[in-house]
């Protein structure tokens, strides 16, 4: 057996041989003894707990005797060897930063009760709370501020050892169990009954709360959008919300169903606070993960609870679509193609886990449903509203034929009336039904979006409204068929205004409405004020402005902070009040209200080709201010010839107008120059006048200008010119990315 080889030992050299007596020092001064770097200096839980050095001075360190603290190395009688009494230090800074800037990362003056870069932004301003919660990991907390810290190994307590005992006095770190459970109550509430909260299922939900085993990243999601939704501005919503999104991103590659139900809470927080680049950012990957779950099929060997849980979870990401995509291919979460569920069903079955079959996104011929559901019902109207957008891309863009879009029409008409026929008789449109339901927000936004989906078929035939077929496709339309769309739009826009009036009036003003709401009530109101303007019209320009304060009315109500529908609310408020200049003229009899053109000068159906990857001017995907910076991947690169070149045509293509005639007016496209970025919010496009002079783009909306096109369907845009959708910001300096 061979044996185990030692160390080497240091060569034994005797005191008077000549190498020891070479190496030996002379004789000098005397040095002072080298502190050994193994032994470290003792730390005093004062210092620990605020993170600064301690001189490790005996009795007192320097820190605690300089800022007046009870050191623990004073010894107190009666207490055990190693055991003191620390008092919380007091916080001495404080976050200045109001809620927006916080999140947008911006600077902040701190001004009360609203700081100068929220005034600026015309954005609503709010403070986090003071609170103040402290944790320790080894010690008690009294209600005196008092931490009884176990200090016995701090003397040679190593690196690791050190932060065991401190104390987390981070404000708003987490909600306290008992805050959590009323939040949590006012979720189910409140922003349950709307579509695309309703994926949690409540009594497993409250049992983890009670028993305090729910998902820590679910609670502060589920916490902080309810705080923002209902403004419990005494919270730290914000913070909550930021730990949630910063916690799911470190486990960006361990897909689970907790976290991506946390994930679509965060993403309404960004886009409910006006943060809709990361909330559009974040989209995408909450449908990576639902695919990853393979959340897109069934899974029938789970709980029907799971089954159940797992679709709802799905359908809130398909939902997604509305807030960017309109119906662009590119921009699409979920393709419908790739959907393998059923729908979701109704509460009462969910809540104690039973089995219902609903059928299908699209209903077969085979499909014989008898429970559908105001959810089933509306998702199914969404699909058909994204697909009406979609057929009115392919009208603008010429490539559906002439003498197919009134089939095309009557088969969505046909569809649209199939979907009512599937809801049962307490479902169907009342004030009387709407009084008695349970979910009366879901109740109204399926009526308001049925009507919608109307308003946008039949828009297509409105001869001088922006979002009309172009010239060339309404001259193929026979006028017959065109005066019956043109009525049944107008009829459909006043059902919504109905609508809208008996839910003010009938309805419960506490609970909350989703963005479609908001945006149906806004075409619908435009569209009511237009329709005062066709020759022959049975409602007066007054009686029409009247109808649209109810729509005004509802979406200030009902989404008084939302950041997502404040362009609406504003663009509404504008062209409102144009058209109460209009009816001020008529009265003075001093104004001739013309009648829109017959037809369009134009007959090209090609320049509407580019509208193909078009979006509305309210789409949240267009308000998010990417800048694309492709021109810098070759700057540093390019010689002084051929940058002078490109910046040459740059100049030539900002300078040069391209006109297109739209109702009589000439339009000009501004190309973006370096440096600045594109924002739709408020910018409507550059209209040129009669004479072919240039006006600076203005964000006012006039009624003057809806013929032009410069205002647009928010929710499915339409193919419009291409010159009356871009205009020009420039970021202000003190806002960073």
């Amino acid at each position: 057996m061979t044996e185990a080889l030692r160390p080497l030992r240091p060569l034994q050299v005797s005191s008077d041989s000549p190498e020891l007596q070479s190496s030996q020092p002379k004789p000098g001064p005397i040095s002072k003894p080298t502190p050994d770097p193994l032994k470290r200096r003792a730390v005093c839980s004062q210092c620990r707990i605020r993170k600064v050095r301690c001189d490790g001075r005996p009795n007192q360190c320097q820190n605690c005797d300089r800022l007046g603290f009870e050191c623990s190395f004073q010894q107190l009688p009666g207490k055990l060897p190693g055991q003191y009494v620390v008092k919380l230090p007091e916080r001495r800074r404080r976050m200045l930063a109001c809620v927006p800037c916080h999140s947008k990362k911006t600077r902040c003056l701190g001004e009360l009760p609203s700081c100068s870069s929220c005034v600026r932004r015309n954005r609503v301003c709010s403070y986090p709370s003071a609170r103040r919660n402290g944790s320790a990991a080894d010690g008690l907390i009294e209600p005196s501020g008092i931490v009884w810290v176990d200090d016995r190994s701090a003397g040679d307590a190593s690196p690791s050892q050190e932060d065991i005992g401190m104390v987390d006095t981070a404000e708003g770190s987490a909600p306290d169990p008992e805050t959590t459970m009323a939040l949590i109550l006012d979720y189910f509430e409140h922003l349950y009954p709307l579509p695309s909260f309703a994926f949690l299922h409540k009594p497993t939900v409250l049992l983890r709360c009670r028993d305090q085993t729910i998902n820590e990243i679910l609670k502060l999601s589920i916490c902080a959008i309810t705080s923002l939704q209902l403004q419990r501005t005494s919270l730290c919503h914000d913070l909550w919300a930021q730990q949630a999104e910063q916690r799911i991103l470190q486990q960006i590659g361990r897909a689970s169903i907790f976290h991506l139900q946390a994930l679509l809470l965060i993403i309404r927080y960004r886009i409910e606070s006006g943060d809709f680049p990361t909330a559009f950012m974040l989209a995408a990957l909450a449908a990576r993960t639902a695919l990853a779950l393979r959340l897109n099929y069934e899974r029938p060997e789970l709980s029907e609870v799971a089954q159940e849980a797992r679709r709802r979870l799905f359908w809130a990401v398909y939902l997604l679509d509305d807030f960017f995509c309109v119906g662009l291919r590119e921009f699409e979460l979920c393709p419908e193609e790739t959907i393998h569920l059923q729908l979701p069903c109704d509460e009462e079955y969910f809540d104690v886990g039973r089995y219902v079959h609903t059928g299908l996104l699209r209903p077969g011929a085979s499909d014989n449903v008898t429970i559908l559901g105001l959810r089933g019902v509306f998702l199914r109207l969404t699909s058909m509203r994204r697909a009406v957008m979609r057929f009115n891309r392919r009208v603008g863009l010429g490539e559906e034929l002439s003498s197919t879009i009134g089939g095309s029409i009557r088969r969505f008409e046909e569809e649209l009336s199939a979907l009512t026929a599937n809801l049962r008789p307490l479902e169907q449109y009342s004030v009387s039904n709407l009084t008695s339901s349970r979910w009366q927000a879901q109740f109204i936004m399926l009526h308001m979006s049925w009507h919608q989906c109307h308003c946008d078929l039949y828009r297509l035939g409105l001869d001088g409204y922006s979002e009309a077929a172009p010239s060339p496709i309404l001259l193929a339309i026979h006028p017959r068929e065109r005066v019956a769309m043109q009525f049944k739009c107008f009829e459909h826009a006043e059902s919504i205004i109905r609508i809208a009036s008996d839910f003010l009036t009938h309805g419960n003003g506490q609970c909350l409405l989703e963005r479609d709401a908001a945006v149906c009530a806004f075409e619908s109101a435009r569209l009511v004020m237009f329709s005062s303007r066709i020759p022959g019209a049975t409602s007066s320009l007054e009686l029409a402005i009247n109808k649209a304060k109810l729509s005004l009315n509802l979406i200030t109500q009902f989404f008084p902070y939302s950041a997502s529908t404040q362009p609406l609310r504003k663009d509404l408020e504008r062209l409102m009040a144009s058209y109460s200049v209009r009816l001020a003229l008529q009265t003075q009899e001093t104004f001739s209200e013309p009648g829109p053109p017959s037809t369009r000068p134009s007959t090209k159906v090609s320049q509407y080709a580019s509208s193909r990857q078009r979006l509305s001017v309210q789409s949240l995907l267009l308000q998010s201010d990417f800048v694309d910076d492709s021109n810098e991947i070759a700057g540093p690169t390019q010689g002084p010839t051929q940058g002078a070149a490109i910046q040459a045509t740059t100049n030539d293509m900002h300078t040069t107008p391209r006109t297109n005639h739209v109702s009589g007016l000439s339009s000009e496209i501004a190309i973006t120059p370096r440096n600045q970025t594109w924002n739709m919010a408020g910018i409507t496009g550059q209209v040129s006048s009669l004479n072919g002079q240039a006006q600076q783009p203005s964000p006012c909306l006039d009624a003057g200008q809806e013929d032009a096109g410069l205002i647009f369907n928010p929710w499915m845009g339409f193919a419009g010119t291409e010159d009356m959708y871009y205009g020009v910001s420039v970021r202000p300096p003190d806002e960073e990315f």
